[in-house]
């Protein structure tokens, strides 16, 4: 923090949104057609490659046709998503969002930089935003330890500049600056996801996302353009893999799980050696209330990828954050602001306790043999052991109990199946038993609300 600062920049704006990337470049998008003056300052507007955030859940979806955003998916090549397919050995079954006709929900696979620059392009053709490019080196504060605004270092002139704000948005991602200043969680690396594309691929189950149960780790693709597919492995542990590491975990623990149909594009795609690696976090929200500012994104908040629920939580604190905003005659009044993203943080633990849990607890259920094969099963049952776990999937369905009810059916039915095994029924029942409650209670303990059971808004 600073409380001084050599200003050249003397305009004062109702918000300083610090980073232009997805969290921050879609709440520009959201507010600045309601007249809100927004400074938008990041060191870098060129387009991004990310492995992730290619997978947007139906309720991503429905969340940014609220926020009247849904054109932002258009013109780039993005794929409609129906459902996923579950593959184990020579079993396979497909899992659709819509069990009825009644619905017609979808997600969308797409290229994240591409769907990135489609919301930086729509938030800056309006004349309520004012782009700024460099980097943000501190928080201002006043003499009463409120934040009004950012020094930046510009990117063109490389002179220290500053933006006041009523309210400063820190979306600066998961390597945020600031995240020391606004709260007191604490990230960790739960995996590494090794990201391939797959060219001119045929997937079995076309507009589907699919999921490889038969490996030793998680392995899941999806369409992310009329002619590509990512693939992503997951390399277990805390390190990141080196090149050699990610070879021998691609032969011995990957292609022989390959199903025929697609092994070909696999293998020509990994001969490239194009593949990219990033860790995948999980960080729950712990936020400082500081009168002036608020956190957003993966700043505040990160959960394991492999749901790809990653867009509905952002995507849902954005409309929560900007509704809130949105509620308010003017920025003219800091008492009131301040409640406001009290709100806003009280309010995003039922809007994404749902998502934040499944994330890690699917994680850890997928790298557990006996639980795996008992998720497998318990899907291809069809009926409601299918449809509730699809609706949370979506982020469609907030209802926390729900997601608590399908966790210790299918735990029931792993210690079924080993009491119905030869031998070690009662000592494998009971490491079940101590493997799931070492999944979901951490996970509960840090996300769930008690409130939340009661929320009227349990469906999207």
């Amino acid at each position: 923090m600073t409380s001084t600062d050599n200003t050249t920049q003397n305009e004062s704006f109702d918000i300083c949104i610090v980073g232009a990337g997805m969290a921050g470049a879609t709440i520009a998008a959201y507010l600045a057609p309601k007249g809100i003056k927004i400074a938008l300052v990041d060191r870098d507007y060129t387009e991004k490659e990310r492995i992730v955030g290619e997978l947007l859940q139906p309720g991503a979806v429905e969340t940014l046709k609220k926020m009247q955003l849904e054109h932002l998916l258009e013109g780039f090549d993005s794929q409609p998503i129906y459902g996923y397919a579950l593959f184990q050995h020579d079993k396979k079954f497909t899992i659709a969002y819509n069990k009825s006709s009644d619905t017609q929900y979808h997600g969308t696979g797409l290229h994240n930089g591409r769907f990135l620059q489609s919301i930086r392009n729509d938030a800056l053709k309006s004349k309520h935003i004012t782009q700024f490019h460099g980097t943000v080196s501190g928080l201002i504060e006043d003499e009463n330890k409120v934040i009004t605004g950012i020094q930046y270092r510009d990117k063109q002139s490389r002179d220290i500049k500053s933006v006041s704000a009523k309210l400063t948005i820190m979306s600066d991602g998961f390597f945020s600056s600031f995240r020391k200043d606004l709260s007191n969680n604490k990230h960790t690396v739960t995996s590494f996801f090794i990201g391939l594309v797959l060219k001119d691929c045929l997937l079995p189950y076309p507009n589907h996302g699919h999921v490889f149960l038969s490996a030793p780790t998680p392995l899941i693709c999806y369409p992310i353009s009329s002619t590509e597919t990512r693939l992503l492995i997951d390399f277990p542990g805390n390190k990141a893999p080196k090149k050699d590491e990610i070879k021998d975990h691609i032969t011995n623990k990957v292609l022989p799980f390959i199903p025929d149909e697609f092994l070909d594009c696999v293998t020509t795609s990994i001969a490239t050696n194009d593949f990219k690696v990033m860790p995948n976090h999980y960080m729950p929200a712990k936020p400082v209330l500081k009168e002036g500012a608020v956190l957003l994104g993966d700043a505040l908040n990160m959960r394991h990828p492999i749901t790809g629920g990653g867009l509905t939580a952002v995507f849902n604190d954005i409309r929560l954050l900007g509704d809130h905003l949105l509620d308010m005659p003017n920025f003219d009044d800091p008492a009131l602001l301040h409640k406001k993203i009290a709100a806003y943080y009280s309010d995003r633990f039922h809007a994404n306790t749902n998502v934040n849990i499944m994330a890690n607890a699917l994680y850890g259920v997928m790298s557990n043999d006996e639980l795996k094969v008992a998720v497998f099963e318990y899907l291809a049952k069809g009926g409601d052991s299918s449809n509730g776990p699809i609706s949370l999937l979506s982020g469609l369905n907030r209802h926390p109990g729900v997601l608590i009810k399908h966790f210790i059916y299918v735990a029931l039915l792993c210690i079924s199946h080993i009491f119905k095994g030869k031998g070690g029924g009662i000592a494998k029942s009971l490491g079940v038993v101590k493997d799931t409650f070492c999944i979901i209670w951490p996970l509960v303990y840090n996300e769930l609300r008690f409130s939340s059971f009661f929320k009227k808004n349990t469906q999207h």
